[in-house]
């Protein structure tokens, strides 16, 4: 009973969809707020816009294995956009740490769900995260795909502990605005309508 069925797995490949549409106007919004192309507020923007989808999957497909299946959607889309492979390990590793969390209140605890799309809202880190921790490498994937040294100066962020404080700062902001609004709106719209329990 609590093992993914096919009818799961196909509901969260429409919420994948989507989410990921969520992504990509998060991704366009960011531009708003940094026009370097580094990136740095995609995430954040990401997850303002996806908190209702994510709360909308929780509540419709409550067993453990959907927001894992939903974070590797995520980290397979930067491996197939060109970024070198350790870019899907957050959407794996975030996506199952999410999924966990979500498990302990059996989907349906407000404050843990919630706890649960901030992890989760990391996903989307990958490349960011990766220029951290392995520079040099994501210069070199960079150079690979066609890009110039005057792209790469621009879109690199520092490493720094203000940066990475910043950026953690932005994502986790970002989730709990998504989440919260995404839980209002299931509970003032989505519960009445019975379309979720």
């Amino acid at each position: 009973m609590n093992k993914l069925k096919v009818k799961d797995i196909m509901l969260t490949g429409a919420f994948a969809a989507l989410y990921f549409l969520c992504v990509g106007l998060g991704t366009f919004s960011s531009i708003l707020f940094d026009r370097s192309g580094s990136m740095m507020y995609a995430p954040a923007c990401a997850a303002v816009l996806g908190g209702t989808v994510y709360m909308l999957l929780q509540s419709k497909v409550r067993k453990f294995g959907a927001i894992t299946l939903l974070g590797l959607v995520m980290g397979a889309f930067f491996l197939l956009s060109g970024h070198f492979f350790a870019s899907f390990l957050p959407g794996m590793i975030f996506g199952l740490l999410a999924d966990a969390i979500a498990k302990q209140g059996n989907y349906e605890n407000k404050v843990i769900n919630l706890l649960s799309f901030v992890v989760f809202s990391f996903v989307n880190s990958g490349p960011i995260i990766l220029m951290w921790l392995a520079r040099q490498t994501y210069i070199n994937s960079l150079l690979a795909r066609g890009k110039t040294q005057e792209y790469i100066d621009r879109v690199m962020l520092p490493v720094e502990a203000s940066t990475v404080v910043w950026f953690v700062l932005t994502v986790v902001v970002g989730a709990l605005i998504g989440g919260l609004f995404g839980q209002y709106l299931l509970k003032k719209h989505f519960v009445k309508a019975g379309m979720v329990s």
